[in-house]
């Protein structure tokens, strides 16, 4: 919202408005006494604003009454936060406060947003400073509001952290306090599960401590009731980082339910529901070709996984200049129903050549091949 002018005309009104800018031009910032408090945040790849609070008009001016979206302008100051279509509003002069929180000099649009239109609104001529609220608002009434800015960060959209208040007097809810935060509630996403075997798997996620110590685990279960959990992991910094943890005890040929859970000082979020099914108590094996290492210009080691599947299987590795492949490992015994590695050293090879490998798992119910990797001699 752009907020007009009423100043045109009237000496007096001019200097008392001239005077309410010097103080706001001291960048006055003092902790919050209640009042209406929006909380600015990082949240995964999205800023969301949240406020809430009862405002007390004893000290302001009504000025005009008219039509506002949700949006921010950090200098000079406004961030009016509420829904995103037209609302209805009353302005009031004159707050005392900052004149910025950030650096950008423009509008930004917020994607979305609902609840009552709140905010401070910097006006285009001279800067009158105007406290914005729900038209008809009366004094003491609770507010609440939220707005998202998909695909911003604070500094795309030019903010800087802090907290700034606005304040129009010493009485309880006679200001508007903005908290522009790094940190908040951790951010998590439920990954797929890994290393299905009959009785056991990896349980994946990824989390974003939001710069707090934060603790992650897993709940699964045969139900969205879940019932277990896996061991807490302690987790810390402003990235996402991977988790991970393995489960056994499972029952064979039987569908889980899981998710990741993460808890800091600012709140406790869930991930989304993901479902894995295991493996029957026997049957063919399962393999994985994982990326050859110690290459060097006559020899290399080959990697890879295999799951016996509850029978005795011989493991190999296939290997060649092509796809055909041509060359064998020795044969390797495994046996079990979990996850082993798997590793044999070849040498006799090439300088500068491109080799194709795959490993190569056969017992009574089947043989299985895992995909095709390369790797290059120097």
């Amino acid at each position: 919202m752009k907020t007009k002018s009423k100043i045109s005309g009237s000496p007096s009104r001019l200097a008392l408005l001239l005077i309410a800018l010097a103080f706001a031009c001291l960048g006055i910032r003092q902790s919050a006494q209640a009042g209406y408090v929006v909380r600015l945040q990082q949240v995964g790849p999205d800023v969301v604003a949240t406020g809430s609070g009862a405002i007390n008009l004893t000290g302001l001016t009504f000025e005009y009454s008219a039509g506002a979206n949700s949006e921010m302008r950090p200098s000079p100051a406004t961030i009016l936060t509420g829904p995103t279509t037209s609302s209805s509003v009353d302005l009031y002069t004159e707050p005392r406060g900052p004149t910025s929180f950030g650096t950008s000099g423009f509008f930004t649009l917020a994607s979305s947003g609902s609840g009552d239109m709140v905010g401070i609104a910097t006006g285009e001529e001279l800067h009158p400073v105007f406290l914005t609220v729900p038209r008809g608002y009366v004094s003491g009434t609770f507010l609440s509001d939220s707005a998202t800015y998909s695909g911003k960060t604070f500094a795309t959209l030019g903010v800087t952290p802090g907290t700034y208040v606005w304040a129009w007097g010493t009485g309880a809810n006679q200001n508007f306090t903005l908290e522009i935060l790094t940190t908040g509630p951790p951010v998590v996403s439920t990954s797929p599960a890994t290393l299905i075997a009959s009785f056991s798997a990896t349980l994946n996620g990824t989390v974003d401590p939001h710069g707090l110590a934060t603790t992650v685990y897993f709940q699964y279960g045969t139900t969205t009731s879940y019932g277990h959990t896996t061991a807490s992991q302690s987790k810390t910094g402003n990235t996402y980082q991977n988790a991970s943890a393995n489960i056994g005890g499972l029952s064979a040929s039987t569908t889980y339910h899981f998710r990741i859970v993460a808890t800091n000082s600012a709140g406790t979020v869930y991930g989304a529901d993901r479902t894995f099914t295991t493996l029957s108590a026997t049957g063919s094996p399962v393999v994985i070709t994982n990326p050859a290492t110690n290459v060097t210009s006559s020899s290399a080691t080959l990697n890879g996984t295999v799951d016996p599947h509850g029978l005795t299987t011989t493991v190999y590795f296939q290997y060649g200049t092509t796809t055909s492949y041509g060359l064998t490992t020795a044969a390797q015994s495994k046996t079990g129903n979990t996850y082993q590695a798997v590793a044999a050293n070849i040498s006799g090879l090439t300088a500068s050549t491109t080799y194709h490998f795959r490993i190569v798992a056969t017992n009574s119910a089947g043989t299985g091949y895992g995909s095709d990797r390369t790797f290059t001699t120097p």
